[in-house]
């Protein structure tokens, strides 16, 4: 294996890439380690991933320019799924990819005793939220943790102190309905509904999982219109509102706190917005690193059309 974020130059700008192009856009705009989807595993679903082929040559590009892939495989399987899902990562170990991503306890652990040298981060979609979590993850065998944005520095201090872990931040992303990797509206889902009548109850009993398309859909409700209606009579469309987090502008405290890996959202991004957006933060973390002034960037210049949005 090559080596792990523990063994790098910190801090380390982490950028996503949903296509060869967009990988080659973070590589050009500074990234120091780009992470992908993998075709089939990944919960950005097919728009965001990468084949196999594509993956091969992303990797192989960005060693040649001394920079490290991480790989994506954060869906929840279902049992014949887990198999072949821990079986592949053997493939990826021999492409030679740095480290993989997943948001599952029970895969995370597996992972680790069948692959003890390989780096694992335990993904956003496993809501770990202060240290007490972090110790949890890395007690399962995660190398590092990505925490969200919306914790404060104070948080990330106290999550970095805990010893045998790195500590990433995603601190541009999305605050909205799947905020932390968990839907907040669960009824909406309508995941393989099986019938409660043999059971002397009216109803369906949902199943799957909401992260993999082949065991349970999601309908992305949460990005479609709305109708609001008054006295059976419709008044106004409108879409659910989402947010922007952009913590750029508070990048040197949360530094300074000890967070290893800046993590940015976004594998949905064309390479022609991903670009200026990674260039936006490597200027940040360049400039903490030297010990200049920290930079200060008007949020309200930052292009709507970076909105991350299906990741």
């Amino acid at each position: 294996m090559r080596p792990s974020f523990r063994q790098a130059e910190y801090p380390v700008l982490l950028a996503p890439a949903g296509s060869p192009a967009a990988a080659v856009a973070a590589l050009e705009a500074g990234a120091d380690a780009i992470y992908v989807g993998l075709k089939g595993w990944s919960r950005g679903g097919a728009k965001g991933e990468l084949t196999a082929g594509e993956l091969r040559e992303v990797v192989a590009a960005s060693h040649a320019e001394g920079r490290q892939v991480r790989v994506a495989i954060n869906t929840i399987p279902r049992g014949v799924e887990r198999r072949r899902l821990v079986q592949s990562v053997a493939d990826l170990i021999g492409w030679a990819v740095d480290g993989v991503i997943v948001n599952d306890p029970g895969i995370l652990a597996e992972l680790r005793a069948r692959y003890p040298t390989l780096p694992i981060a335990a993904s956003i979609g496993c809501s770990a939220m202060n240290e007490a979590d972090v110790a949890f993850y890395r007690d399962l065998g995660a190398e590092s943790v990505v925490l969200p944005g919306t914790l404060s520095p104070e948080e990330l201090r106290a999550a970095a102190e805990t010893p045998g872990v790195l500590i990433e931040a995603m601190i541009h992303m999305v605050e909205e309905f799947i905020v932390l990797g968990k839907c907040w509206m669960p009824s909406f889902f309508r995941l393989n509904p099986i019938p409660l009548a043999d059971l002397g109850v009216e109803g369906n009993r949902l199943i799957g999982s909401m992260k993999r398309g082949g065991a349970g859909v999601c309908f992305k409700v949460c990005e479609r219109p709305w109708d609001l209606y008054l006295s059976g009579r419709r008044v106004v469309q409108r879409l659910l509102p989402s947010r922007q987090l952009s913590r750029i502008n508070e990048l040197s405290d949360i530094l300074d706190a000890g967070v290893g890996v800046i993590k940015l959202q976004g594998r949905s991004l064309s390479p022609r917005l991903l670009g200026p957006l990674v260039r936006r933060y490597r200027m940040a973390i360049d400039a903490w690193r030297d010990g200049r002034a920290c930079l200060a960037f008007d949020e309200a210049s930052l292009d709507p059309s970076w909105t991350v949005s299906r990741r």
